[in-house]
C-alpha cells in the first residue's frame, strides 16, 4: 500500500468535515497536514512538501481552485485533488485547464475516498501520469 508512505495536505473549511477527514487520513497516511482554508493553505504548502493535495472547493478568504492554482504555479506537478459538493460545470473547467488529478464528490464514500487516494499516492510513487484520468466517477474532469 502506497498510502501509508504519504504526506497528504488537507484544506477544508467545514470543523465537521475536516474532523471526519483527518481521522480518516491519519488512519492511512505517513502524515497529514491541515488548513482551514486556500490562504492558509498555500501558506501551509510552502513549509511542507506534502506529495498529495487534498481541498474543498468553496472556503472563505481564497477558494480551492484559486489555492491550486498558485501551487501549480509553485509546482506544475503537483498531485492535487478537490473534493467538494460543488458539481457546476464551470468548476470542472477550471479543474480541467489547471491539470487538477481527481474530483471527488461530497457526500463522503469512504471507500470510494479511499482508493482515489491509493492510486494518487501510487502514482506519486511510481511517477505515473494520472493527470484526468481518475476521479470517484472514473470519468476525465
Amino acid at each position: 500500500m502506497y498510502l501509508n508512505d504519504t504526506t497528504v495536505m488537507y484544506v477544508e473549511n467545514d470543523l465537521a468535515t475536516q474532523k471526519l477527514i483527518v481521522k480518516i487520513l491519519t488512519r492511512y497516511c505517513k502524515e497529514v497536514f491541515v488548513a482551514s482554508d486556500g490562504v492558509e493553505g498555500l501558506a501551509l504548502y510552502k513549509t511542507i512538501d506534502p506529495n498529495i493535495v487534498l481541498s474543498d472547493i468553496v472556503m472563505p478568504n481564497m477558494s480551492g481552485i484559486e489555492m491550486s492554482e498558485k501551487i501549480k504555479k509553485l509546482n506544475p506537478n503537483q498531485i492535487i485533488s478537490l473534493f467538494t459538493a460543488y458539481n457546476e460545470p464551470e468548476f470542472k473547467e477550471k479543474a480541467l485547464e489547471l491539470r487538477i488529478d481527481t474530483y471527488i464528490m461530497k457526500p463522503l464514500d469512504e471507500k470510494q475516498f479511499f482508493n482515489s487516494l491509493n492510486y494518487l499516492a501510487m502514482a506519486f510513487h511510481t511517477n505515473l501520469d494520472i493527470i484526468g484520468n481518475v476521479n470517484t466517477n472514473r470519468k476525465k474532469v
